[in-house]
C-alpha cells in the first residue's frame, strides 16, 4: 500500500472516531410530537414497488369501525377494536390528566391524541396548530367548525409527507372542562379520516 493510501485511510479512521464522540443534541419538549410521530411511523411497513398497474374497479372507502373504547386520565376516546392506545410521552415524563399525548397505529391507520389545561382561553385552534406537523402536514379546503353534542370542534382535511402508505388524513382540536384537545390522523383517504373524527367525537367523554 503507497503512503498516499495509507495516509488516506488513517484520515477516514480519524474522521470516523471523531464523528462517534460528538455529543448527541437533546430532544426538546418542543420535539416531542415530532419525535413521537417519526418513531411510531418507523415500525409501520413500507409500500411494496408493483412491477405492472392493474385497474380495479372503484370502491368508496370506508373507515374502520371504532368499536374499541379508550378510557384513562378522566376521559374516553374510540379506537379501531385491534389496536390499543399506547402513551406517546417519554417513560421519564409521561402523560397524566393536566397534559399528554397517545397514539395509535396499524398498517393503516396512524392516530395521534394530544391534550393540555385549557388556561382560560375557548379556541380550540391553538391545539389544531400544535398537532399540526410543520414540514409534514399541510391544511386542505376549509376549516370545518361544528357543534356537536356540548363541543365545539374544529376539523380539517390534511395532506402529510410523513409516510407514503397514508398520505391522506385530518385534523382536529376541541375544548372540553378544563382541558384542549387535539387530534390527528393519518389514513389512505381524506374520506375515511373524515369518517373517523365523526366516530372518534360521538364516542368522546370527558369528565367536566
Amino acid at each position: 500500500m503507497t503512503n498516499n493510501k495509507m495516509l488516506l485511510l488513517h484520515l477516514a479512521l480519524l474522521l470516523l472516531i471523531l464523528s462517534a464522540c460528538r455529543p448527541k443534541t437533546p430532544i426538546s419538549s418542543q420535539n416531542a410530537i415530532s419525535a413521537a410521530i417519526a418513531s411510531t411511523l418507523a415500525a409501520l411497513p413500507q409500500p411494496t414497488i408493483q412491477p405492472t398497474y392493474t385497474p380495479y374497479p372503484t370502491v368508496t372507502p370506508h373507515a374502520p369501525p371504532l368499536q374499541g373504547l379508550f378510557c384513562e386520565y378522566e376521559f374516553c376516546v374510540g379506537h379501531a377494536p385491534d389496536t390499543a392506545f399506547f402513551d406517546a410521552r417519554d417513560s421519564k415524563n409521561p402523560s397524566v390528566y393536566s397534559e399528554g399525548m397517545l397514539a395509535t397505529y396499524r398498517s393503516d391507520l396512524f392516530t395521534l391524541i394530544i391534550w393540555q389545561l385549557n388556561h382560560g382561553s375557548d379556541d380550540p385552534q391553538l391545539m389544531l396548530d400544535l398537532i399540526m406537523e410543520e414540514g409534514l402536514d399541510t391544511r386542505r379546503g376549509n376549516l370545518d367548525v361544528n357543534l356537536l353534542g356540548d363541543l365545539t370542534t374544529f376539523y380539517t382535511p390534511i395532506t402529510t409527507t410523513a409516510t407514503e402508505i397514508l398520505p391522506a388524513g385530518g385534523a382536529a382540536a376541541w375544548v372540553c372542562g378544563d382541558r384542549a384537545f387535539g387530534w390527528k390522523v393519518y389514513t389512505a383517504s381524506e374520506e375515511i379520516a373524515s369518517q373517523l373524527f365523526a366516530e372518534t367525537i360521538k364516542k368522546f367523554r370527558c369528565n367536566q
